[in-house]
C-alpha cells in the first residue's frame, strides 16, 4: 500500500513537470539550463539552441512589424501580399459605394434613406414644392401658396400672380421693377415723387439742390422736366437740333462755324477749341518737341527738355540758350568798343571846332554892305570943316 502511494506521488511529479515545460516552451519563455549541454568553446551553439532560434525568427517574420521597426515605409505593414492600403476604393472593404449619393438640394435621413422634408410622401429629389405638403409642383401661384382662379380686376391674371389685384393691368407693366404694377404704382418711375408732383412722372427726374432748396430740375421753368423735356433751355429748338441745348439762344449765332453756339462756347473765335485749355482760344495745344511740355510754355519748343531747367533765368532754357549761366541783356561792351566811342566821340568834336573855325574865317572878310559902310565914313571923314 505504501509503495502504491509511492508511485502515484511520482507519476504525478512527473506528468506536473513535463506540462510546465510544455506551458513554458510555447510562451517562448522557458530556457533550459542544463550545464551538462553546454560546450567549453561559448562561440559554439548547440543544435537545440539553434533550433529555438529559428523557430523564433520564424514566429518573429509572421509577426506585423512596429513602425520603429520598418523605418521609411508608409504604413508599417509587414504581412504577407498586397498592402490594402494601397488598393483602390473599389476593392477595399467598408467603403461607401453601396450608399446613395448625398446632395445639399436633397438631404437624407440619418439611416441613409431620402429625405421627404414636407412629409406628403414625395421624397425631396422628386417634389416639385419640397416644402409644401400641400403641392408637388408649383402651379398657377408658385409654391407655399394655394392655387386660385380668383381674378378680382377681371384683367384675366390670378390675384396671386397679379401685380395689381384691383386695377386691371394685363400687361403687368411695371416701369421701375418694384413689384408695384404701373396702374396702381403711386412713384411709377421710381425717383421719390409721387406721380401727382412729379414733373416727368415717366421719367425719372429726382430732386436736387437747387439754390436753398431741393427741386426737381426744370431749366426753362415750363413745368416739364429737363429729364423728359424736349427743348430744355426754351429757346424754340429741340435738344437734337439746339447748337446750345442747355443755353438760351434762339440767334444760334456761331461764329467759328464748328457747331456750338457762341452762347456756350468759351472760345467763339478759335475752331479748334471750345474752351482756353492749357495755351488759350487761338493758340494750338501742340508739343513739337514731344517732351512732356507743351510749346505754349516750353523755353526750348524745339529741343527736348523735360526739365526746363533756366539757369540764368532769361526765359530761354539752357538746352537752346547759348549763354545758360549768363543773361543775354547783361552784356557789357568790350575795352575796344569803349575806345572805339571815344575815338567817335573825338571826331566829332573836331568836326565841329572845323566848323566853327570856318565860320570865324568867314566872319573876318567884310561884306559888301560893310565895305560900303565902311567907304562911306572914310569919304566923310575926308570932308573939311570950313
Amino acid at each position: 500500500m505504501k509503495n502504491s502511494v509511492i508511485f502515484a506521488i511520482f507519476i504525478s511529479l512527473f506528468f506536473f513537470g513535463c506540462g510546465e515545460k510544455m506551458v513554458l516552451e510555447s510562451s517562448g519563455t522557458f530556457e533550459e539550463s542544463d550545464s551538462s549541454s553546454q560546450h567549453n568553446d561559448k562561440d559554439e551553439v548547440s543544435d537545440d539552441d539553434e533550433d529555438k532560434n529559428g523557430s523564433d525568427a520564424d514566429r518573429d517574420s509572421e509577426r506585423p512589424s512596429n513602425d520603429d521597426e520598418n523605418e521609411g515605409e508608409e504604413d508599417g505593414w509587414n504581412g504577407g501580399g498586397e498592402d490594402p492600403d494601397e488598393r483602390p476604393d473599389s476593392d477595399r472593404p467598408g467603403r461607401d459605394e453601396d450608399r446613395p449619393m448625398q446632395d445639399e438640394d436633397y438631404p437624407v435621413n440619418d439611416d441613409d434613406t431620402p429625405a421627404d422634408s414636407d412629409g406628403d410622401g414625395v421624397i425631396d429629389s422628386e417634389d416639385g414644392c419640397p416644402l409644401d405638403p400641400a403641392k408637388k409642383e408649383p402651379g398657377i401661384c408658385g409654391c407655399g401658396v394655394v392655387d386660385s382662379e380668383v381674378d378680382t380686376d377681371k384683367d384675366g391674371i390670378p390675384d396671386c400672380i397679379d401685380n395689381c389685384k384691383n386695377d386691371k393691368n394685363k400687361d403687368q407693366d411695371d416701369l421701375d421693377n418694384d413689384k408695384i404694377g404701373d396702374a396702381c404704382d403711386e412713384d411709377i418711375d421710381g425717383d421719390g415723387v409721387k406721380n401727382i408732383e412729379d414733373n416727368c412722372v415717366k421719367v425719372a427726374n429726382p430732386k436736387e439742390w437747387i439754390g436753398f432748396s431741393q427741386k426737381q430740375p426744370d431749366l426753362d421753368g415750363d413745368g416739364i422736366g429737363d429729364a423728359c423735356d424736349e427743348d430744355i433751355d426754351g429757346d424754340g429748338f429741340l435738344n437734337g437740333n439746339d447748337n446750345c441745348p442747355n443755353k438760351h439762344n434762339p440767334d444760334q449765332l456761331d461764329t467759328d462755324k464748328d457747331g456750338i453756339g457762341d452762347a456756350c462756347d468759351l472760345c467763339p473765335d478759335d475752331k479748334t477749341k471750345t474752351e482756353p485749355q492749357t495755351c488759350g482760344c487761338g493758340v494750338a495745344e501742340t508739343d513739337r518737341d514731344g517732351d512732356g511740355v507743351l510749346d505754349c510754355k516750353d523755353n526750348c519748343p524745339d529741343d527736348f527738355n523735360t526739365s526746363q531747367l533756366d539757369s540764368d533765368g532769361d526765359g530761354t532754357g539752357d538746352a537752346c540758350d547759348a549763354n545758360p549761366y549768363k543773361k543775354d541783356n547783361d552784356e557789357t561792351p568790350d575795352a575796344d568798343s569803349e575806345t572805339d566811342g571815344d575815338a567817335g566821340t573825338d571826331s566829332e568834336i573836331a568836326d565841329e571846332d572845323q566848323e566853327t573855325g570856318s565860320e570865324n574865317e568867314d566872319d573876318l572878310i567884310p561884306d559888301e554892305d560893310s565895305a560900303g559902310a565902311d567907304s562911306e565914313n572914310e569919304d566923310d571923314n575926308d570932308i573939311e570943316m570950313p
